[in-house]
């Protein structure tokens, strides 16, 4: 009885060590998310299992848009399971992300590397200004001024304004506070035809994250105000050209 227990023992431990574990400061929150995902996280639906601590614990924790957060209490390995569900609830992926908690103690020496730099004396530096304000004081002036004409045309905007080719319309069609609310939307328009998608942006006026719902985008504007005719018209929504330009 004993021998199996030994066996069974060491193949947990085989098996601790056959993963990857991402070291992590004991009593410091943590934010787990998927890196394939993250950027596009309003396509998605994120489905997290409860992290697993040491001695198998189920630890507490938050949900935040796609991420999961925790702050490990005991020092020891951690586990995090997540599946990915598209729009048509479809499982895209699953992720298995594994942490090894350590005490704060250690933090400086894994995480905070010491970048050597050469030292800067103050009395370097008063000499690389009195070089500085020497070249200035004895510089001629027709220089300076020629100097300055080339700064202002440098800095000079170019004539001529966007070019029509650079810019795309993209037409606004509601904003949801939840994802879950925008992706119904969507759904709705996408049944009907419409190329519909969801996107993420910040409301800097109410500190929040919220989910617009889209259609487009277009490089001829007549096309889109075309569509735009069309979603009004099923939906009773008034819509909006959102202009788009193109780096």
């Amino acid at each position: 009885m004993n021998k199996n227990i030994a066996i069974i023992i060491l193949l947990t431990l085989l098996g601790c060590s056959g993963q990857k574990h991402r070291e992590i400061m004991l009593n410091k929150t943590v934010k787990v998310f998927s890196n394939d995902y993250h950027e596009q996280a309003e396509n998605y639906t994120f489905k997290w299992k409860a992290p697993i601590g040491p001695n198998n614990k189920k630890i507490l924790f938050n949900l935040k848009d796609d991420m999961l957060i925790f702050t490990p209490k005991t020092i020891g390995f951690y586990e995090v399971n997540l599946s990915i569900e598209d729009i048509a609830e479809e499982v895209v992926t699953k992720e298995i992300f594994y942490f090894k908690a350590i005490p704060e103690t250690t933090e400086v020496s894994i995480f905070e590397p010491v970048k050597e730099t050469p030292p800067t004396t103050a009395s370097s530096k008063s000499k690389k200004q009195t070089k500085m304000q020497t070249a200035e004081k004895y510089q001629p002036q027709s220089n300076k001024k020629q100097k300055k004409r080339q700064l202002s045309k440098r800095n000079k905007p170019p004539k001529s304004s966007i070019a029509t080719k650079n810019t795309e319309y993209a037409i606004q069609i509601s904003a949801w506070p939840s994802l879950e609310e925008a992706r119904i939307h969507q759904l709705v328009l996408i049944d009907e035809g419409f190329d519909a998608y969801t996107q993420r942006f910040y409301w800097k006026k109410k500190d929040e994250v919220w989910y617009r719902v889209r259609v487009g985008n277009f490089s001829i504007r007549a096309k889109a105000l075309v569509v735009k005719e069309q979603i009004e018209e099923f939906s009773g929504i008034t819509t909006w050209l959102d202009i788009v330009l193109i780096k």
